[in-house]
């Protein structure tokens, strides 16, 4: 996967480990990556003249109940604080394709914008129409 490559050459210590992979959509990609970026550059800032921020290795990165889920080990207040952020702003970012999205239930609960609703709209009648 492109993605996953890119971001594993530019954040080598936060994917280090084996973890479970991106199993997000692209539209929360600039997400997963702006977030990335800023655990980066505050962990080297903050470890200029000593380890002073333990690093942090992603563990799992995922969609559940409708809402990004970052799942890591290391860090320390301030980091847990950024990946609450990102974690509450996918609630408003559009899962597919990254526009201004909300919560969508109706079986499995998703973050979409309304053009991607109404596609799960057409495809789940079409899924159940002779149910």
């Amino acid at each position: 996967d492109e993605y996953a490559n890119r971001m594993h050459s530019e954040y080598p210590v936060i994917f280090s480990e084996k973890y479970g992979g991106f199993c997000i959509s692209e539209g929360w990609y600039p997400l997963v990556e702006e977030l990335c970026a800023c655990i980066d550059s505050y962990i080297r800032c903050e470890n200029r003249q000593g380890e002073k921020v333990k690093p942090v290795i992603a563990q799992q990165i995922k969609e559940k109940f409708g809402g990004l889920r970052f799942y890591y080990q290391g860090g320390d207040d301030h980091i847990r604080g950024m990946v609450t952020m990102a974690e509450q702003m996918s609630y408003r970012i559009c899962e597919e394709c990254g526009d201004v999205g909300r919560i969508r239930e109706g079986g499995w609960i998703r973050t979409l914008c309304d053009k991607h609703e109404a596609e799960r709209q057409v495809k789940l009648k079409e899924r159940f129409k002779d149910v």
